[in-house]
């Protein structure tokens, strides 16, 4: 009997010398260890997350650096259609690319332009809100006369009537020249000068227009690559 009565208090004691070395409790300290790496743990992993943020944040903002390719390539353009326009004499030189714009209930895509850069002579008004989302379906006798990929002068009078060439006259514009911009053989959009004044017109030499036209063409073409080839990198 004395013997069985002792068992609980024999094994309580095994128990608490399990739990016990040199007069520390083990489970105890073990438990405040496991609390402490969990809690460095979760610190670390904030700080990271901020870390990765703050990197993400400054990479998406790369692009509006004065380095970045974005920059260079825009400001390359611009100067390349004021210079297009100074040499040429014109009243406009301007940058329009193509792009889609949602689809119609057939599922067709629409395709439409919009005028990204202009260089314009003092006083001359902007065609920005006039050339923005256009469809290119309203535009397909410009876009005939675009794909003969000839820098030739254009007179809009000339013209036959169209929708085309009412936009040209709803902007004063009596002459004009065009080419188109490509990538992989693809129309991408096209760069345009615009004469808005008679004795300008009767001033051109077709065969100088042409080959500054066709200058501004390849400059704005290596840009826009430079651009989309950036943006690959996110720079």
């Amino acid at each position: 009997m004395s013997m069985l009565a002792d068992e609980p208090i024999i094994t309580e004691q095994l128990v608490e010398m399990d739990n016990h070395a040199l007069y520390m409790d083990i489970f105890g300290s073990w438990m405040e260890f496991g609390m402490a790496i969990a809690a460095m743990s979760i610190g670390v992993l904030f700080v990271v997350v901020a870390v990765k943020k703050k990197l993400t944040k400054t990479k998406n903002n790369k692009w509006l650096t004065p380095d970045s390719v974005f920059w260079n390539a825009h400001t390359r353009i611009n100067e390349s259609l004021t210079e297009l326009r100074v040499k040429n004499d014109c009243a406009r030189s301007q940058l329009i690319q193509f792009h889609n714009g949602g689809e119609f209930l057939d599922g067709i895509s629409m395709k439409k332009m919009t005028m990204t850069h202009e260089s314009l002579r003092s006083g001359v008004s902007s065609e920005l809100n006039t050339k923005k989302d256009l469809l290119l379906s309203m535009c397909i006798e410009g876009l005939q006369l675009l794909i003969k990929n000839k820098a030739v002068l254009y007179i809009t009078s000339e013209m036959d009537d169209s929708w085309c060439k009412q936009l040209l006259q709803n902007s004063n514009v009596l002459a004009f020249s065009f080419l188109p911009l490509r990538k992989h053989n693809n129309i991408i959009g096209y760069v345009m000068c615009q004469w808005c004044s008679l004795p300008k017109v009767d001033n051109i030499d077709e065969e100088d227009m042409s080959l500054v036209l066709e200058n501004s063409r390849q400059v704005i073409e290596v840009q826009l690559d430079l651009e989309n080839k950036g943006k690959m990198y996110n720079v």
